[in-house]
């Protein structure tokens, strides 16, 4: 592990306040919850806590809150050696999201308020040394910046000898993000925007995504929930990987982001094959799933693919 070196995750983090119900409360009541907590969340934050979680060097990047309130975000990316170095700071309050999670189902509803927090800039980007990191990891958002950013980043693989992988999670905003594809190495394809597009399985989701960005695409990944995901690789071989299915399904929130940390750790640190890392992350999704929040990862038995 001394030899590799850290990944670098652009994006947010945000304040989860979480509810835990017997059962998704009905409209207009009033209801006790089990349990609630408030935690650290946000797409590219989750990954980094999943990536240190499995053993990887991380760095967060992104916009952070000088508010009392986002203290216990710092103290927390602190406590798990989470490098924030790089990151600008804002007097703005801190982005927030309610979550409920229905025990009976064990699903998750999530309302995100964001009050036009700003994100970082290809400005904030520019200042970071880039011969620290060997992957960078892309939220698909804000495209006008994020494309600088990456291209930042190709520009650098151009005049070093080593290159940087470069890897989106591409989760929102079809039109406004398919540019960013072709600038990235690896894109995991969220099952949701997959369905809006009217593709109905991961492995058509793979192959329409691949026809879309042509020529200059990346390998394709599109995790489909408990049917298992699909990937297709540059030379347009594609695969189909089972899911890992835990004994009850408990906590579904965040499973996404430790599909998209499984996936980077097996490729980048344990030099997976393409449906190799794609197993591992559903391994590391699958078990994130059987429990409350992230920390039983770190039992996740790394030497099992």
């Amino acid at each position: 592990m001394a030899s590799v070196k850290p990944i670098l995750c652009v994006g947010c983090t945000v304040i989860d306040f979480v509810t835990i119900s017997a059962s998704f409360p009905k409209e207009d009541t009033d209801e006790r919850c089990l349990d609630g907590s408030w935690q650290r969340g946000g797409n590219a934050s989750n990954v980094s806590t999943v990536l240190r979680l499995l053993g990887a060097k991380v760095e967060f990047f992104g916009m952070l809150s000088k508010s009392d309130g986002f203290r216990v975000l710092l103290d927390d990316l602190q406590r798990r050696e989470i490098g924030v170095q790089h990151c600008p700071m804002t007097d703005k309050d801190p982005p927030f999201s309610s979550v409920i999670i229905s025990q009976d189902t064990g699903s998750r509803t999530i309302v995100h308020c964001n009050k036009n927090y700003p994100y970082v800039t290809w400005q904030d980007f520019s200042q970071i040394d880039l011969n620290q990191y060997g992957w960078v990891h892309f939220e698909a958002r804000h495209p006008k910046e994020t494309i600088k950013m990456m291209r930042t980043v190709q520009e650098h693989n151009s005049r070093h000898d080593n290159s940087i992988v470069i890897s989106l999670d591409f989760e929102t905003l079809y039109e406004k993000n398919l540019e960013l594809c072709h600038l990235s190495d690896y894109v995991v394809f969220s099952k949701d925007l997959a369905t809006r597009q009217g593709w109905r399985t991961a492995q058509e989701t793979c192959k329409e995504l691949a026809l879309v960005l042509n020529s200059s695409r990346p390998s394709i990944i599109c995790p489909w929930g408990n049917t298992g995901a699909s990937c297709l690789d540059s030379s347009s071989e594609c695969s189909s990987v089972p899911a890992y299915e835990p004994a009850s399904v408990v906590d579904t929130l965040g499973a996404g982001d430790s599909f998209m940390a499984g996936f980077i750790y097996a490729s980048y640190v344990m030099h997976c094959s393409l449906p190799d890392a794609v197993g591992f992350a559903n391994r590391v999704a699958g078990h994130k799933i059987s429990n409350y929040g992230y920390d039983h990862i770190a039992q996740l038995n790394k030497d099992k693919l």
